[in-house]
């Protein structure tokens, strides 16, 4: 998945580390820029992948040692109002990698159906993963993960920095791949300009000096808050596009753009029970990544003198999956239809660059991912200057606008060498989402409750997820389809 290429990579880290010396306008953001957006991540204001983690739980674990800091707020969220922002925070550019998912291990139109089992069962598996994580926070008086943590595990203080760090480092990557994407399909029209322009190497240089950097070095975020909802509809919009380009058959073989290589190769029968069904778990586990938020919104919460708490966050929980799994299940039906098992890691890459409707759904990921970047580079920046001990100040504003621009030069000199969304998506879903959506949890809820059939099942939980991530990461690595 990988290309090597110094020369073009040297280029990129030369002209932002440029950028970052002589660039004086834009102030760096300091700890507490991404904080000065409410509810950034789960309002998707940063439209994820895939419902990625807060950057403001980067900075949990410092936050983790002033126990009982901050007073009590009361939670103003309805049932409603929850579940439908938790579906929001839940559907972003992870739909894109889904098709492939299901391409990896088969050709056959009957590899829907284990498919859709598939992706219900970790819809429920990851709400219940929510719902423990907020009802740990209720029993130990937690407002963060790395708080709810270390107050039930006890010991590994630094896993939630480590885990945040690592996830934020894997968002900044995707929307970076994104963003090259959509920049190389819509340039592929373009025909004045020359070849080299239209690189994803040349892409990410030029929108990561012109615009990513100056945002990244934005003194707060509140500026890019008209753009939270713009992530949403263009989610929606690519679910409605896909749905419609399969029942109108603008890519059958007789279809308006069909294109020879990209035309479905659907097989009669296959085998779809192998190993490599678990890349689609993979790319699954982290589209239903949100379990940084699951203390935010459970403190969020209205009370309700009829219902529990921990009653009502359960139905947030499953509520919000459910909507999230229906958009996820249009996505990965229809778009695996509609190329089969040449179906690319982003499924945006299949349609025609000619195809008007196609362009403008990678014209709107495209733009939601580049005003989502800023608020996820944040989490990755602050993350590991927390883990340093670095002080906001220190090295004075010039050495922290050099630092970002490196920083923001080694990511996108990773996004610009990969080229498979999907590969990548399903690594990082073995990797570092399993731990947080299957692991962490039950881990955390068995040392607080004892029974034994509880115990039975989160025992049962934390081992499918040690599985389910050691082969999945394993099998990613191998060749899809």
């Amino acid at each position: 998945i990988c290309r090597r290429s110094p020369a073009y990579a040297l280029l990129l880290t030369l002209l932002l580390a440029l950028a970052a010396v002589s660039r004086g306008g834009g102030n760096c953001s300091s700890g507490r820029a991404w904080s000065s957006l409410p509810g950034a991540r789960l309002r998707g204001a940063a439209p994820r992948l895939t419902g990625r983690a807060s950057a403001s739980i980067g900075r949990a674990s410092a936050s983790a040692s002033k126990e009982n800091a901050e007073p009590e707020i009361a939670g103003t969220s309805t049932v409603w109002t929850s579940s439908v922002n938790l579906a929001k925070n839940l559907v972003g550019s992870g739909i894109l990698s889904l098709p492939a998912g299901v391409a990896a291990f088969s050709a056959s139109p009957g590899a829907l159906a284990p498919a859709l089992l598939i992706l219900a069962a970790t819809a429920l598996l990851s709400a219940y993963g929510f719902f423990l994580i907020g009802r740990v926070c209720h029993e130990t008086n937690s407002k963060t993960f790395a708080d709810a943590w270390r107050r039930s595990v006890k010991t590994g203080a630094w896993v939630p920095q480590l885990i945040c760090i690592l996830e934020c480092l894997g968002g900044s990557i995707v929307y970076a791949m994104v963003l090259g994407d959509v920049g190389f399909s819509l340039l592929q029209g373009a025909s004045w300009l020359p070849d080299v322009l239209k690189a994803r190497w040349a892409i990410l240089t030029v929108v990561g000096s012109v615009i990513l950097y100056p945002m990244c070095c934005l003194r707060s975020f509140d500026q890019l808050a008209k753009f939270s909802l713009l992530g949403n509809l263009a989610s929606f919009y690519v679910v409605v596009f896909v749905v419609k380009r399969f029942f109108d058959g603008s890519y059958s073989p007789t279809g308006a753009f069909a294109l020879a290589d990209k035309s479905p190769l659907l097989a009669l029968s296959d085998s779809f029970l192998n190993p490599r069904i678990l890349v689609l778990v993979s790319i699954l586990s982290t589209a239903y990544l949100v379990h940084f938020n699951a203390p935010q919104m459970f403190a969020e919460l209205k009370e309700d003198k009829r219902w529990s708490k921990t009653r009502r966050f359960s139905l947030v929980a499953f509520a919000g999956f459910a909507a999230a799994a229906v958009q996820y299940a249009l996505i990965m039906v229809f778009g695996f239809l509609t190329f089969g098992s040449s179906t690319q890691g982003n499924v945006l890459n299949g349609y025609a660059t000619s195809d008007p409707w196609a362009r403008a759904a990678r014209g709107a990921i495209g733009i939601s991912m580049l005003f989502g970047y800023p608020m996820q580079f944040a989490g990755l920046r602050d993350g590991i200057e927390e883990a340093r001990g670095a002080v906001a100040a220190k090295g004075g504003e010039l050495g922290r606008r050099i630092s970002t621009g490196l920083l923001l030069a080694g990511v996108l000199i990773v996004a610009s060498t990969l080229n498979d969304l999907g590969r990548f998506q399903a690594l990082e879903g073995a990797v570092l989402a399993a731990f947080l959506t299957y692991i962490a949890p039950p881990m955390m809820a068995l040392k607080l409750w004892g029974g034994r059939t509880a115990r039975m099942r989160f025992v049962l939980m934390i081992v499918s997820g040690v599985l389910m991530g050691a082969i999945g990461g394993v099998v990613s690595l191998g060749p899809f389809g």
